[in-house]
């Protein structure tokens, strides 16, 4: 059984930054929540968790992820890293800018059985010409300023 770091660091490296989606059948448990992919009325499960990164790689490209920490137990996991790339397609509901954006997340992974059952995260992101702020626990979509 992985840890939740473990688990926490393959979603970044291997899934997020090295674009193996199939990992997420061996690490997110089938019924599993992604609170940003709920928000924007994705799919359920795993296929939620799939649509998350697809929508993120397909619309920030050019896409660099540096992770900066991560931390757990064996109930869970909290990373924090950033990102920049190219704004180049709808993303958090704005519309496609073609100019670059940058941004801090924190994840936050719950863990039961050694699997992935809730994801939920906060981000900062900064635009061209605006900023957002989403934190997927209130239940509600990002803030834009």
């Amino acid at each position: 059984m992985s840890s939740a770091a473990d688990l926490m660091r393959t979603y970044l490296y291997d899934v997020a930054i090295g674009e193996r989606l199939e990992l997420i059948d061996e690490i997110a448990a089938l019924d599993m929540v992604d609170e940003a992919n709920t928000i924007f009325g994705g799919p359920e499960g795993r296929a939620g968790l799939v649509a998350h990164v697809r929508g993120f790689r397909k619309h920030i490209t050019a896409c660099q992820i540096n992770v900066r920490r991560i931390v757990g137990d064996a109930e869970g996991a909290l990373a924090w890293w950033t990102f920049e790339g190219k704004h180049s397609g709808p993303w958090l509901g704005k519309s496609a800018t073609d100019k670059n954006v940058a941004g801090t997340v924190f994840s936050q992974f719950d863990v039961q059985g050694g699997l992935i059952q809730r994801y939920r995260l906060c981000l900062h992101a900064e635009f061209v010409d605006a900023r957002v702020f989403f934190d997927t626990s209130n239940g509600e979509g990002p803030v834009w300023g």
